[in-house]
């Protein structure tokens, strides 16, 4: 039987669990708050944008950086939640994983993942379940797993147990 990590995230929390096996239950790991993901951008940021001259008229504008504060501070939340995942997979020998977030905090993961992880991800739902009871997350995430082909789930070696010598 296969074993799953599943990340479930939002830009506000994210929340690792275990599946032990198709069947059985989530069973919660790990809980990730981002604070800043709750605030309005007013709240992040202060002042007024800088100002630029254009180079011929003596023109100023309001200069707008490329992203925003409450994009920054959600990149920062995805990688702290990216790094504690490869610390959760180191330690329990790489099992598969499942990530489940909106489709665009999706590719936010999909940028941060280093590539071992990357390569461990087994499914990924494209929807945001992080409201859903437990209950009925447990429901669908169950579902996508057992989509899976089990030719799949065999690219993943079962994690050795370790034995006292």
């Amino acid at each position: 039987m296969t074993a799953f990590r599943v990340l479930v995230a939002d830009k506000v929390k994210a929340q690792l669990y275990e599946l032990p096996s198709r069947r059985s239950s989530l069973k919660p790991l790990q809980a990730f708050v981002n604070p800043a993901g709750m605030q309005p951008e007013r709240a992040l940021g202060s002042g007024r944008p800088g100002r630029v001259t254009s180079g011929t008229g003596g023109g100023r504008h309001a200069f707008e950086p490329k992203h925003g504060i409450k994009e920054h501070a959600e990149e920062v939340f995805v990688r702290q939640v990216v790094s504690a995942l490869e610390a959760d997979a180191a330690a329990s020998g790489g099992v598969p994983i499942v990530l489940v977030a909106a489709p665009r905090l999706l590719g936010t993961y999909r940028r941060n993942l280093p590539a071992g992880l990357k390569a461990r991800v087994a499914v990924e739902v494209k929807l945001d379940l992080t409201k859903l009871p437990v209950l009925e997350l447990n429901k669908r995430v169950r579902e996508a797993v057992s989509a899976l082909p089990l030719s799949v789930t065999s690219r993943f070696p079962a994690p050795r147990r370790r034995t006292k010598a």
